[in-house]
């Protein structure tokens, strides 16, 4: 047990290690809430925290909350990236929910999984490559 709770720890503090990088990019004028505003000033997108809820078949239920960016460095990409906010959201909420239903309960996720399957449908969603994402938290209550 003591085992775990240590694993998991490590694995909260090493999520929160990209969101400890990306905050000067916030305090300059980044994005909040799905929005870029300055848009011209800063290649980073904010989204605002995902929250999946998951009905297993025992039915165990479970929240999972991700905190995700996206990183453009072109302009025009940058925009559609930004329109596409909610749909990405969407998307983003169904990887989860499956990848989630298959976890046995008490198992810690795998992050860098997670992290390519949410990447795969950022290209997916967006149509081309160039928005990285960043994934910032997994909490799951």
């Amino acid at each position: 047990m003591f085992n775990r709770r240590v694993r998991l720890v490590f694995l909260i503090a090493l999520l929160a290690l990209p969101t400890l990088l990306v905050s000067p990019a916030l305090a300059s004028g980044g994005g909040h809430g799905g929005e870029n505003k300055n848009s011209g000033s800063t290649p980073y997108v904010r989204m605002r925290a995902l929250n999946v809820n998951i009905l297993r078949s025992s039915g165990a239920r479970t929240v999972v909350t991700l905190e995700v960016g996206l990183f453009v460095k072109d302009p025009n990409l940058l925009k559609r990236t930004d329109a596409s906010i909610p749909r990405l959201q969407a998307a983003f909420g169904q990887v989860i929910q499956g990848y989630m239903v298959g976890l046995p309960v008490g198992t810690i996720p795998n992050a860098d999984y997670v992290a390519q399957l949410l990447q795969k449908e950022t290209d997916r969603v967006v149509g081309q490559r160039g928005a990285k994402l960043l994934l910032g938290t997994i909490i799951i209550n």
